[in-house]
Parts: C-alpha cells; sequence; structure tokens
C-alpha cells in the first residue's frame, strides 16, 4: 500500500488566452499567459531543488514560443504529455480530420523537444469530446487525464455510454486506456483565476493548502493506497505567496510516509500491470 503524488503543471503560456475558448487579442490578457514562462522557470528551480519528477501538459503552441524553457523540462527528467496545440478542445463542431490534424501537430512538436512522442493527455477544459477516445488510442496513447470517476485511484477509459433518463446509465466497454483523475478541486485555476464562471477568483493560498493538504490527508490517512494528481498552471501558482504555500505542501506530503512523487506515465504503467497480473 503506498500513496503516489502526481504535481502535474499545464503549461498553457499564451495559447490559453490567443487560442482555445477566448480568442482574444487583449495584451493585458496575453501578459498574464506571458507570465507563465515566468512562473514556470520558479517552478523547475523549486522541482530541481527538491528532486521531485513531475508531467508538463504543454501545447505545441507553448512549445513553439519557448523551445529552449520547454527542452529544459525535458533534460530535467520531467514528463511532457499533451495538452493540445493552441489549447483547442476536441469539439463536434469540428471535423474529425481537423482533430487529427491538432493532435499530430501537437504530439510532433513534443517530439521535437522530448526525443519521443508523448503518452499521456489532458484535453484543455477537461473537454474530451465524441471522437477523442478512438483518436488516443489510434496514436498508441497509454493514459488521459481529463476526468475523475474516481477520486484517487486509476480506472480505465470506457466506450459506449449511454446516458439515458428513461433508465438507468448503460455503462460502455472498458478500452486500453488509463484514466487519472483529474478534478477541479485540485486545480489552481478556480481558486486563483477570476476568469471562470464557476471560480470565486483570488482566494487566499493558505485557504487553498488546507483544502489540498486535507484532501491528501484523506488519502494517505483513510484510504492509504491511491493517487494524488495536482494541476497546476504556471501562470497561476508561479506568483511569489502561492509558491511559498506550494512549497509547504511539498514539505507535507514529502513528510507523511509511504509517500512517492512519480510520473503521471510512471502510475499508468503501474496501473497497467496490476492489472494484467490480476488477470493472470
Amino acid at each position: 500500500m503506498s500513496v503516489s503524488v502526481c504535481l502535474t503543471f499545464d503549461f498553457d503560456g499564451l495559447s490559453s488566452w490567443s487560442g482555445g475558448v477566448r480568442r482574444t487579442k487583449s495584451p493585458n490578457l496575453l501578459a498574464r499567459g506571458e507570465f507563465g514562462a515566468v512562473g514556470a522557470e520558479r517552478i523547475l528551480d523549486l522541482l530541481q531543488d527538491r528532486q521531485v519528477p513531475s508531467t508538463w501538459f504543454t501545447p505545441g503552441h507553448t512549445i513553439d514560443t519557448w523551445p529552449d524553457l520547454c527542452r529544459r523540462i525535458a533534460e530535467e527528467g520531467h514528463e511532457l504529455a499533451y495538452h493540445g496545440y493552441c489549447h483547442e478542445a476536441p469539439s463536434s463542431k469540428r471535423d474529425e480530420a481537423d482533430e487529427r490534424a491538432i493532435l499530430q501537430r501537437g504530439i510532433a512538436c513534443i517530439e521535437r523537444v522530448w526525443g519521443r512522442p508523448p503518452s499521456g493527455s489532458r484535453n484543455p477544459g477537461g473537454n474530451l469530446g465524441p471522437r477523442w477516445v478512438d483518436l488516443l488510442l489510434e496514436h498508441d496513447f497509454s493514459y488521459d487525464s481529463s476526468m475523475a470517476p474516481h477520486d484517487f485511484q486509476p480506472t480505465w477509459v470506457r466506450k459506449g455510454d449511454i446516458a439515458r433518463t428513461d433508465g438507468p446509465h448503460v455503462f460502455g466497454e472498458p478500452v486500453d486506456l488509463v484514466e487519472l483523475p483529474f478534478d477541479w478541486a485540485l486545480d489552481d485555476w478556480p481558486y486563483f483565476s477570476p476568469n471562470l464562471p464557476q471560480s470565486e477568483g483570488l482566494r487566499p493560498p493558505n485557504e487553498v493548502y488546507d483544502i489540498w493538504a486535507a484532501e491528501f490527508d484523506y488519502l494517505h490517512q483513510r484510504l492509504g493506497d491511491g493517487v494524488f494528481v495536482l494541476c497546476l498552471h504556471p501562470q497561476c501558482i508561479g506568483r511569489g505567496a502561492r509558491m511559498l504555500m506550494l512549497e509547504r505542501l511539498l514539505d507535507h506530503m514529502a513528510n507523511a510516509e509511504g509517500v512517492v512523487f512519480r510520473t503521471m506515465e510512471d502510475v499508468a504503467a503501474e496501473f497497467r500491470t496490476r492489472a494484467m497480473d490480476q488477470e493472470r
């Protein structure tokens, strides 16, 4: 029994403002994305000092904008994972050829700085879209992190669910794609950014620390086995007071017995191995 902690960073940079659903040219909003590079440098320094591995969901646009910084992420032993080219969420309004082209462009950018294609994906906004599972399987992805059917356990992605209102939900069949939990409760954006409809924004860092530490404590003290996935954005967490809060949280988790910091890729691989052993 052990607890894995996965620090994940959605390094959206400018793409979350110039691309995605916002598509803004506002200089002040774009500057917030630009600050993501400053935050990323601070985060990498912290991770290097603590010798903590992590996973960076990085759009191709961010790699093209800051290739040396993204190369540093790879060279310091962190995992690079897919997050669109310019923060595009899969959509039924886009045809399959366009979605495949965006996916392949993002993969190519990661290959260029990491030396191999990504094994994991987190879709911008956590929105999978109707065709996305098939596209991830087609491109040999090992895991996705866009949903949370369980808060602290990996699960298998399913295909073929039928959401009914005249009867019980129909659960589809599992496919060879691991789901590692993503939930807004463990995401810094709703707490620190005032730009989401469901977000209060600009919460005190100590208040957020109390929420995240309690979530971790429940996993560690009550369940004793699972994965704690924290989703952070350099342009949010990278500010001074929040970085100090993150340092405090890392200390809290590192001092707990049986806790290991790991990449998402490693956690997905272990889950798959366990599942194969149980089938034998």
